[in-house]
């Protein structure tokens, strides 16, 4: 299977945000969506904003994420007004920081698109629910549809490919010393998400 949609790439992205602050699964879901923005465009910066534990994970590990921000607690589920002075600092940090394009990979968007458009990039992309705020580019959101493919149909918006649809994810020491713990030696472990 293959996104190719090479007519639509945006020239001058050198910097990404991307909005995906969930758990491990949730994550690995998005890995061929981020890898097919790193193939597209090789100079960008990849910015996940994400939550500590991102930071940790990624810390040691080769992604095609460049940098983790952690985002406040709250900020996504709430308005700028109700979610306190952290959440506007971090904001204002967010322009500052220039992103060429932001991409919402955070569900239908009631609450992720408004942050999104907080960050004042240049270009947004992302899902959308009939009462979601509009992006840049977006696709409808569909709850029945495998999420690997709807974060690959994401940043097809924005002419990332990819012929590598499987999350991949780099296993490091730290991860086998880890598991040597739990699984006994010899026995062929099995890994469920």
């Amino acid at each position: 299977m293959s996104f190719d949609v090479p007519s639509i790439i945006k020239p001058n992205i050198y910097k990404i945000a991307i909005l995906r602050a969930n758990a491990l699964g949730d994550f690995i879901f998005a890995l061929p969506a981020l890898g097919a923005l790193r193939s597209t465009y090789p100079s960008a910066e990849i910015v996940l904003l994400g939550q500590e534990w991102h930071q940790r994970f990624l810390a040691q590990r080769n992604s095609p994420v460049d940098r983790v921000i952690v985002i406040p607690e709250g900020a996504v589920d709430h308005s700028l007004e109700e979610a306190g002075t952290a959440t506007a600092a971090f904001f204002e940090a967010m322009r500052q920081e220039k992103f060429d394009l932001a991409i919402q990979l955070h569900g239908g968007g009631r609450q992720s698109n408004p942050f999104i458009l907080r960050l004042g990039a240049k270009m947004t992309i992302g899902m959308r629910t009939p009462d979601a705020a509009l992006l840049d580019r977006w696709i409808p959101y569909l709850f029945y549809q495998p999420e690997v493919f709807r974060y690959l149909e994401v940043v097809s918006l924005v002419g990332a490919t990819t012929h590598q649809w499987q999350p991949s994810l780099h296993v490091t020491e730290a991860d086998v010393a880890e598991s040597c713990r739990v699984v006994t030696e010899g026995v062929k472990p099995l890994v469920v998400l």
